[in-house]
């Protein structure tokens, strides 16, 4: 029962450290390695009651943790540095944001295609090169492009260019080097806003391509292998 509690507790403890104001100045490598940290207690504790018992569920909670904290942070370094590479190679107007494992690059059609195109610009062939070099310097990511438009004309003929201008954008990505095993592409059309097309502004954020990567297996693989078997733990007490 009193092994429950700490689990509990540092749950509890993880829950709270997320919330305040020291957490949002933390870079995400850290905080990767703080939810692994979480999750692998979670999963080890659940391991350990099964096991051993209550005594067995807290040291599970340990090595999991322990788990948890080498895979967050492995993979947290990495997309860190990825997202620091592609920050110097984009321009004002695009973006790059990192959700938990995933990285995200949003590029403005604009400065990639004319009106209505899905013809790259020599300005964004050059933009993709750049892209490209540092894909082929973190090859163990999965590459999604998704291309989005404004609301201006029909559904189908936005999702239909859409995708043309995905495909455009992963061409030029294999031609400039990356694997193009690595990459899908898929086509959303006017269906996910990240503004209003209302206004100018807005409508020219809407019309974008981004790039999404994520870890692949090797990466995943390559965190777990990190951690101690769980053959190698040691036994854990009966319950008294």
């Amino acid at each position: 029962m009193r092994s429950r509690s700490r689990i509990a507790a540092a749950t509890v403890a993880l829950v709270l450290v997320s919330s305040c104001g020291w957490w949002g100045e933390q870079g995400r490598t850290t905080k990767g390695a703080v939810y692994g940290t979480g999750a692998g207690a979670a999963t080890g504790a659940a391991i350990g009651g099964i096991l051993g018992g209550g005594e067995g569920a807290w040291k599970g909670a340990a090595v999991g943790a322990a788990l948890g904290a080498l895979g967050g942070g492995l993979i947290g370094h990495y997309m860190d540095n990825q997202a620091k590479e592609l920050q110097k190679v984009v321009d004002r107007q695009d973006r790059v944001e990192r959700d938990g494992e995933t990285l995200r690059l949003s590029l403005a059609s604009d400065v990639l295609f004319d009106s209505g195109s899905s013809t790259l610009q020599p300005g964004g062939e050059d933009k993709l090169r750049q892209v490209a070099d540092v894909l082929q310097r973190y090859p163990k990511t999965r590459v999604e492009i998704v291309g989005h438009t404004d609301n201006r004309g029909t559904s189908a003929s936005n999702e239909k260019l859409a995708e043309r201008r995905a495909r455009a954008v992963r061409d030029a990505l294999v031609r400039f080097g990356v694997d193009g095993t690595r990459i899908t592409t898929r086509g959303a059309g006017e269906t996910r806003p990240v503004a209003t097309n209302d206004t100018l502004e807005g409508r020219a954020l809407n019309r974008r391509v981004e790039i999404i990567t994520r870890p692949d297996e090797t990466l995943a693989a390559e965190s777990s292998r990190q951690a101690p078997s769980p053959r190698e733990a040691p036994p854990a007490e009966e319950p008294r």
